[in-house]
């Protein structure tokens, strides 16, 4: 009895980590059935970002970008401030901070803006003071993070290939 005692320990446990394995196996073969629409929706994820050729240095052309969104808006610019290109795995990040003055209306136009531009552009930080003398003016600042990609980056399909049974 007391030999066989320890065997049951060790058998429950073997039962438990079978159990486990067979649940992580249901999952992957999930994850790998759903691998077709996943790639699907990345390449259509892909295709909205921007690529920019490698050295080439694109600050003012996201510079005039934001200024154009801003100006069809009605918001003003006062300031804008690029950040240093930063490598993001297989995307590329430019940060740029803005001082801005405008009314709310003009405000939500501009954001609504640059949201239905896809991926490529993501507002960070915003802050909102009131203005100084015309009412309902408002300022603030804000920061923009602008995504691209290079050609050299890589950007192609995952592939996942499953893994042969044991």
């Amino acid at each position: 009895y007391f030999a066989g005692q320890s065997r049951l320990a060790e058998w429950k446990d073997v039962g438990k980590v079978r159990a486990s394995l067979k649940d992580r196996r249901v999952i992957a073969e999930h994850l790998l059935e759903q691998q077709e629409s996943v790639n699907k929706d990345l390449d259509e994820f892909r295709n909205q970002i921007p690529q920019h050729p490698m050295g080439k240095d694109v600050t003012a052309e996201l510079l005039k970008m934001l200024e154009k969104t801003a100006s069809e808006n009605g918001l003003t610019l006062l300031r804008r401030e690029a950040d240093k290109e930063k490598s993001v795995g297989d995307l590329y990040e430019l940060s740029i901070n803005c001082s801005w003055e405008a009314e709310l209306d003009p405000l939500v136009r501009f954001l609504y803006a640059l949201q239905v531009q896809g991926a490529i552009l993501d507002i960070r930080q915003l802050t909102v003071t009131p203005g100084a003398g015309a009412p309902g003016r408002l300022k603030g600042n804000f920061t923009v993070d602008c995504a691209y990609t290079r050609p050299s980056s890589g950007l192609g399909t995952v592939q996942v290939q499953p893994e042969a049974p044991r």
